[in-house]
C-alpha cells in the first residue's frame, strides 16, 4: 500500500515535471524569439551595467567664461536614469551661442539637444529601456502621465525643463565641481545619463549619424508638416529658413503629398538643396525684397476667383490668396554669418511675413528661437480672423510615437537624414563643428563617439 505521504509526494514530483517541461517549451521559445530580433535588428552590445557611480569619460562643458573638452566622474544614477554610451550628437544652431561664448556661465553643464547610443545602465525604476537596446534621447520627453501628454501636448512634456523640471547634477569635474546637462540629457559627452522620459528604443540598422539628426532639428522639423497642423494633399506649403529645420519641413511636406512647396532662404546653397529635397520654387528674400510677401500669395492664388467654383478671392484686402501652410524656419542670427546674410538678423521680418502670406484660413507653424523684438497684428484679425497659428517646441511630436516611425521614413528613403549631415567631427573638435554651424557655412555637424 501507499501512504498518503507517498501519493502526495508522487503527485509533486508529477507537477514539477510537468513545470519544468513547459518552463523549458516556454524557455526555447522566447530564445527562439529572441534569435529572430537579433536577426532582423542591429543591437549593440552594452559594456557595463551597475550604478556607474565613479566612471571616468570625456564631454564638452560650458562653464564660466568658455568651453571646453573636459574629464568627468560619473556619479551614481538614481532609481529613473539611464546610462548611455554616446554614439552621435547633432549641433543645434540654437546653442552655438553657448558653445562659443564667452561670457560668465554657470552652472557647468554638458551641452547638447540629446543624441543617439547604447543604453549601459538603468535605474531600478526604468522600464521604457534595457541594457543594450539603441536609443534616441530626444530633445523633449514624453512622460505619458502630466498633463500636457495627456491633453494630446506631449511636446509640453512637463518633464522637460522649460517647464520648471530642475537640472541634476549626473557628474563631477577633477576639481570637485558638479555639472548638469542641457536639457537633463546633454548630447556632447562619451556618456549620457537622461531620465527614461527622454529615451525612446530604436530598432534598426540606420547609422547613428542619420539617427541623430532625429534626436531634435529632425524630428522637430517633420512634426511641421506631419503633426502640428498635417499638410494637406495637393496643398501649397511655404518654408521660410532651409537650414536642418527647415529643410526637414520640406521633406516632410513632400511626404504628406503637397502640390507646391515654396522655400525661402537667402544661401544659395540652401536653396538648391531644398529643391533636391522636395521643394518646387526656390526664392532669395535679398532678391524679392518687399516684394517676396505678394509673390508668394500670387503664386498661391489658385486656378480661379470664382468662389462658386470653389475659387478664391484673389481682390479683397484680405482675400484667401496664399500658401495653405506656412513654415517659419528661420529664427534670429546668434552671429553674423559667413554666407549670404538675410534681410532682417532679428529674425521679425520673417514673423510678420508668415503671418502676412498665409492664405485667410491657413496655418502658419513657428518653431525657430533667438527672435529680438515685436511684430503687430490687425487686431480685428487677431481676434475675429481665420488664421491659424501653432507655435511649437517640437512642433507637436510625440516622441514615443513619431520617432520609429520617422527611422521608418529614413529606411524606405522618405525622409533623406544624410544629405542634411555636411560633416562629421570627433568630440575633440566640437568648438570647430559649433563654429561652421554658427557661420552658416554648412547645414549641420555631428559629433560622432568611436
Amino acid at each position: 500500500m501507499t501512504s498518503n505521504g507517498d501519493a502526495n509526494m508522487n503527485q509533486t514530483e508529477k507537477m514539477t515535471s510537468r513545470l519544468s517541461r513547459r518552463s523549458i517549451v516556454r524557455r526555447s521559445a522566447m530564445a527562439a524569439g529572441a534569435a529572430v530580433l537579433a536577426a532582423q535588428t542591429t543591437r549593440a552590445p552594452a559594456q557595463q551595467t551597475g550604478t556607474m557611480a565613479g566612471r571616468k569619460y570625456r564631454a564638452f562643458v560650458r562653464f564660466n567664461n568658455g568651453a571646453a573638452v573636459e574629464d568627468l566622474t560619473l556619479k551614481a544614477i538614481s532609481p529613473r536614469q539611464v546610462v548611455v554610451r554616446t554614439e552621435a550628437s547633432q549641433c543645434c544652431y540654437s546653442i552655438s551661442g553657448q558653445a562659443l561664448g564667452t561670457t560668465p556661465f554657470t552652472p557647468a553643464r554638458v551641452l547638447g539637444h540629446g543624441g543617439v547610443g547604447i543604453v549601459e545602465a538603468v535605474g531600478s525604476q526604468v522600464h521604457r529601456v534595457q541594457v543594450g537596446d539603441r536609443v534616441i534621447v530626444a530633445n523633449t520627453p514624453q512622460c505619458g502621465q502630466c498633463y500636457a501628454c495627456l491633453h494630446g501636448r506631449p511636446d509640453r512634456c512637463q518633464m522637460g525643463t522649460f517647464a520648471g523640471e530642475p537640472l541634476a547634477a549626473i557628474a563631477n569635474m577633477k576639481d570637485g565641481t558638479p555639472v548638469v546637462e542641457h536639457n537633463n540629457q546633454g548630447g556632447f559627452g562619451e556618456l549620457m545619463v537622461p531620465w527614461e522620459e527622454y529615451c525612446i528604443p530604436v530598432f534598426t540598422s540606420v547609422s547613428p549619424v542619420e539617427l541623430a539628426m532625429l534626436a531634435c532639428v529632425g524630428a522637430c522639423g517633420l512634426g511641421t508638416t506631419i503633426n502640428i497642423a498635417p499638410v494637406e494633399v495637393a496643398s501649397d506649403v511655404c518654408v521660410l529658413g532651409c537650414g536642418p529645420l527647415g529643410l526637414s519641413a520640406i521633406q516632410g511636406a513632400r511626404i504628406k503629398g503637397a502640390s507646391r512647396i515654396i522655400a525661402v532662404d537667402p544661401v544659395k546653397y540652401r536653396r538648391e538643396l531644398a529643391l533636391k529635397l522636395g521643394a518646387t520654387i526656390a526664392l532669395d528674400p535679398n532678391v524679392e525684397g518687399k516684394g517676396l510677401v505678394e509673390k508668394i500669395r500670387e503664386l498661391c492664388k489658385g486656378p480661379t476667383d470664382r468662389k462658386l467654383s470653389g475659387g478664391r478671392n484673389w481682390t479683397a484686402a484680405n482675400n484667401d490668396r496664399g500658401p495653405d501652410f506656412v513654415i517659419e524656419a528661420s529664427g534670429g542670427d546668434q552671429f553674423v554669418p559667413k554666407v549670404e546674410a538675410g534681410p532682417d538678423p532679428t529674425g521679425i521680418l520673417q514673423l510678420q511675413q508668415a503671418w502676412d502670406m498665409v492664405s485667410g484660413t491657413g496655418h502658419i507653424v513657428t518653431v525657430s528661437v533667438g527672435q529680438k523684438g515685436n511684430f503687430s497684428l490687425p487686431g480685428g484679425q487677431w481676434s475675429n480672423g481665420h488664421k491659424n497659428h501653432h507655435p511649437g517646441n517640437m512642433a507637436g511630436t510625440h516622441t514615443m510615437r513619431d520617432m520609429p516611425r520617422f527611422v521608418r521614413l529614413i529606411e524606405t528613403g522618405q525622409f533623406d537624414a544624410k544629405s542634411l549631415v555636411a560633416a562629421t567631427f570627433p568630440l575633440d573638435r566640437t568648438k570647430d563643428a559649433f563654429q561652421l554651424v554658427a557661420d552658416r557655412s554648412i547645414i549641420a555637424a555631428v559629433i560622432v563617439f568611436s
